[in-house]
């Protein structure tokens, strides 16, 4: 089987769209699937075996990513000289939307991944549309563009739910982005923190992932200025890039916790996921997250976490497996943040009981699942074909 993955966004822009794709990629591969990745161009990316890129130009509203030129002919032609079967896209826009009329020329059968809550984002990115306007908008267009597809893949069940509110028609199958437990193997709790300047015994709190808006990363700083008082010595390190990144750090400074709060930025590989590691607590209160593909990283370092228990984040983590759920209460998240500081067995039992938790998302098992899925649409298209 030939598989096409389609993408509005990559590497070296991070995200869970951008992961998600290259983990497929690769154990789609590691199961004999020849599989190649379609995405924009970026400027000082790395050249990537199977990816083929297209030309893209800066977005002003949205400086990390690139619009694709999805016209662009060596691309298009490739593309059409591989006789793919699938053309899984990853994304609804420039490329994305191109991949369908792709798909139909070639015979390939499009499927597609519904990631992103994109109702939870007009408020951020639409700001001159009225929610009366934009959020309708989006439902048409999601619905329309989800029963163009085959198939459509969602990672969490909040996610299916949310589509056949809109009226979405195609099939909607639950396929999580799964975890490669190996890359976690070798972690080194103790070093960043040493490096860092970080006493053993500091309490260490970490979010990571896109610094932006929807993420909610105001509530951890509100938390961290509450706990203060009663933990000197706490830290809180924020891992990741975004547009709220100035925001945040003039935030940060004028409630003078510049030295407890630290912007780390992208991370190296193994720095990643030492950092993971070194924390105490993982801290996620986005309630936007149709997955949460960091917090079942942040359990794979057996690090506890603290969430905020909205959209996919239940399905990860339940009533509490591997930490706390808590609802979007600043002195409810505080409090389950010092009962895992607090109490030694507590923390251990969660620690444990998240490398259990960890272990059920490997990324192998979800790209069994997603090959399956591949098969029954090609073989459903082939007999509608021969009837």
């Amino acid at each position: 089987m030939k598989i096409a993955l389609v993408t509005d966004t990559y590497f070296p822009r991070v995200n869970g769209v951008s992961a998600s794709t290259r983990l497929f990629a690769g154990e789609l591969r590691r199961l004999g699937t020849e599989v190649f990745v379609y995405a924009p161009a970026y400027p000082g990316q790395e050249e990537e075996p199977g990816v083929v890129r297209f030309p893209s130009r800066y977005l002003w509203f949205d400086p990390e990513d690139r619009l694709a030129r999805p016209g662009y002919p060596q691309g298009v032609r490739h593309f059409m000289e591989q006789g793919f079967d699938v053309v899984h896209t990853q994304t609804p826009f420039s490329l994305g939307r191109a991949a369908l009329g792709w798909a139909r020329r070639s015979g390939a059968v499009p499927i597609h991944t519904y990631h992103t809550l994109f109702v939870a984002y007009v408020e951020h990115y639409l700001k001159l549309v009225p929610r009366a306007v934009s959020i309708p908008l989006v439902r048409w267009a999601s619905r329309r563009y989800c029963d163009a597809c085959r198939r459509v893949v969602v990672p969490s069940t909040a996610m299916r739910d949310e589509l056949l509110s809109y009226g979405v028609r195609t099939p909607v199958e639950v396929i999580p982005t799964g975890i490669a437990l190996e890359r976690f193997e070798g972690r080194d709790r103790w070093r960043v923190r040493r490096e860092a300047g970080v006493p053993d015994t500091a309490p260490l709190l970490l979010f990571m992932g896109r610094v932006a808006e929807e993420k909610n990363v105001d509530f951890l700083v509100d938390v961290v200025e509450a706990l203060k008082p009663r933990h000197p010595e706490l830290r809180f390190w924020i891992a990741g890039e975004g547009a709220a990144k100035p925001r945040l750090q003039r935030l940060v400074s004028e409630r003078g916790l510049s030295g407890t709060v630290r912007f780390l930025g992208y991370l190296a590989r193994d720095d990643w996921r030492d950092c993971y590691a070194a924390a105490d607590v993982f801290v996620f209160a986005s309630v936007t997250e149709t997955q949460g593909l960091v917090v079942t990283e942040a359990m794979a370092a057996e690090t506890p976490v603290v969430a905020v228990g909205a959209m996919g984040i239940r399905d990860v983590m339940g009533e509490g497996r591997g930490g706390i759920v808590t609802r979007l209460d600043r002195g409810e998240f505080g409090a389950a943040v010092e009962r895992l500081l607090g109490d030694p067995g507590l923390h251990a039992a969660k620690r444990r009981e998240a490398l259990d938790e960890a272990r059920r998302w490997s990324a192998g098992t979800m790209a069994e699942r997603m090959l399956a899925l591949y098969r029954d649409a090609v073989a459903e298209g082939r007999s509608r074909l021969a009837g």
